[in-house]
């Protein structure tokens, strides 16, 4: 049965029966605020529908959950950390107002099946842009400026040579056989059993100058299983022998001679899409590793207190950041946080993406590379000069302006025209993409982007334009912070929409911290100090070496401190 969080206070509140100046005490740390000001900003009315409105036991309210994955990523703690800190640290209580016994004593399930409804249902997302909204409005923040940047995040799964992918993989199909389908496993020629089971992990084994044989061995046996069960509905619907199926389609090549039924493809020739490990097919192959690739969006507006995370998205790692910048701009406006201007690297840089933001009333300051190296002899698009809006010609290379110019009827290329005077006795003429026309006038035709593009190349190397793109670099540090503080770019989890989930509490994790820090300023209260894990790892070397251990505080999980 639904209910919502406690409103109404009891005996067993901490301000009652706690000494006043152990109430001002949990006040001056991170639990004040947290309790005060973010606690309140969770909205738990989402949630409802899933829970029966009036049978049944009550739920564990909303609010201390959501608190409690929050928590768990600004702290980077695992389950039993997490679950053993609310119920042993009163600060954890108060922070989530957990007063009575069975408030502060939450099973391991429970928090599962909180994780996985908000997963299995994409709630998220909602979740952080309500809350970071929420925060924006508290704290008066403005979102005008943005700079937005990408990382890879490697979900929580083994690094696999391509020969260990294969073995993985079935491995994974004939242990899970042997378990749902035993009469099928005990019909295996005895080979796989042996070799996949009893010996696991002998192919991985292997010198550099005898994988390609064995990875052509597996490839057989890998052929010879998915084609044995091809016809079996019951095992053709495992997941480990869809995942197999796929494996022979991506790395193999089925085409009966003299070497057999199955040849490995070139590595050139496998997609960047393809299965990186069994235990999370959804992880792609990009330019900065195998995993996801997140894309991060802030504010960096200098007279804002602090800056908070608008916007977060996990795709595949093969996803190019130019595809990034229309979804991104969508959903900040969509989640009222619309910037007039936001900054990026030369990823997010295109022709295409400099109009599109444009039409949005969004000035995307982001450099545009050339390519190849520039022709000097010869006259290039970015020897024009164009209007603002790139949408007509004003000058050519020689400062000579058309005596027309303007958009075609698909809106999608510029043309000029100029005057025989302007270009008949131009040096530049044989070397320039102005032609003559059979009238007697010189024209030129190019696509809208490539202006965009062009002008962009000319505004960059402008020192206006320098100055007013270091702010952009501004973002590395957040994402440095993500990693360092909550373990971004190194899942705890796999698979695409866990990450995901993560990733979006991650978000909300730093945001929620940074305001939570600033409230704190204000009020003076400085955060405590930390205990160092890494000096209680550097205390066990010491001792295991006979060296004397230098003093650390006791081992507890690292959530005391503001900061990271």
């Amino acid at each position: 049965m639904f209910r919502p969080k406690r409103q109404q206070k009891s005996l067993f509140d901490h301000d009652v029966y706690l000494p006043p100046d152990r109430v001002v005490a949990l006040n001056k740390t991170w639990a004040g605020p947290f309790r005060r000001n973010i606690l309140p900003l969770i909205d738990e009315d989402p949630f409802a529908p899933f829970y029966c409105p009036d049978n049944g036991r009550p739920n564990t309210p909303v609010a201390h959950l959501v608190g409690l994955c929050i928590l768990k990523e600004w702290h980077n703690l695992t389950d039993a950390e997490l679950l053993g800190s609310l119920e042993w640290d009163i600060r954890w209580q108060y922070a989530l107002d957990a007063s009575h016994l069975d408030e502060a004593d939450i099973s391991q399930k429970t928090l599962h099946n909180f994780r996985s409804l908000v997963t299995n249902n994409r709630m998220a997302g909602m979740v952080f842009s309500g809350i970071t909204a929420r925060i924006i409005q508290e704290a008066g923040l403005s979102t005008a400026k943005q700079r937005l940047d990408s990382t890879r995040i490697t979900s929580n799964m083994a690094n696999l040579t391509r020969l260990g992918l294969f073995i993985r993989t079935i491995e994974k199909f004939v242990a899970r056989l042997q378990k749902a389908h035993p009469a099928e496993f005990a019909r295996l020629p005895a080979l796989f059993r042996k070799v996949y089971l009893e010996r696991a992990g002998y192919f991985a084994d292997v010198k550099s100058g005898k994988a390609r044989r064995r990875l052509e061995k597996c490839a057989r046996h890998l052929f010879d299983l998915v084609d044995r069960f091809r016809s079996d509905k019951a095992v053709g619907n495992m997941p480990s022998y869809r995942l197999m199926a796929r494996l022979l389609e991506e790395q193999c090549e089925i085409s009966p001679g003299p070497a057999g039924p199955v040849a490995l493809k070139k590595p050139a020739d496998i997609s960047a899409e393809s299965l990186q490990n069994p235990s999370d097919p959804d992880a792609t192959y990009g330019r900065k590793g195998k995993g996801y690739k997140a894309s991060i969006a802030e504010t960096c507006v200098k007279e804002n207190d602090f800056q908070v995370i608008t916007d977060v998205a996990v795709d595949k790692a093969n996803q190019p950041d130019a595809k990034d910048v229309e979804p991104v701009l969508s959903r900040l406006d969509e989640n009222g946080a619309k910037p007039g201007e936001i900054f990026a690297d030369a990823g997010y840089g295109s022709g295409e993406n400099i109009l599109l933001a444009g039409e949005r009333g969004v000035d995307l300051a982001a450099p545009v590379t050339s390519g190849s190296a520039p022709d000097e002899t010869r006259v290039r698009a970015d020897d024009f000069v164009f209007d603002p809006e790139c949408s007509r010609v004003l000058a050519c290379f020689e400062d000579k302006a058309p005596v027309q110019s303007g958009l075609t009827p698909n809106g999608k290329d510029i043309f000029a025209i100029f005057p025989e005077t302007a270009c008949g006795q131009c040096p530049w003429k044989p070397r320039c993409p102005v032609k003559r026309h059979k009238n007697g006038t010189f024209r030129i035709h190019l696509p809208r982007k490539t202006a965009a593009a062009a002008s962009r190349r000319n505004e960059q190397q402008t020192a206006e334009f320098k100055e007013r793109y270091k702010i952009r670099s501004g973002i590395e540090a957040t994402i440095s912070e993500l990693s360092r503080v909550t373990g971004l770019k190194r899942s705890w989890t796999r698979g695409g929409p866990r990450v995901a989930a993560s990733t979006f509490f991650k978000a909300l994790a730093i945001n929620v911290k940074r305001y939570v820090q600033n409230l704190a300023e204000k009020t003076g209260n400085a955060p405590e100090k930390a205990p160092d894990p890494a000096g209680q790892a550097r205390n066990m070397q010491n001792s295991a070496s006979g060296r004397p251990a230098v003093f650390t505080w006791p081992a507890m999980p690292p959530n005391w401190a503001l900061a990271a």
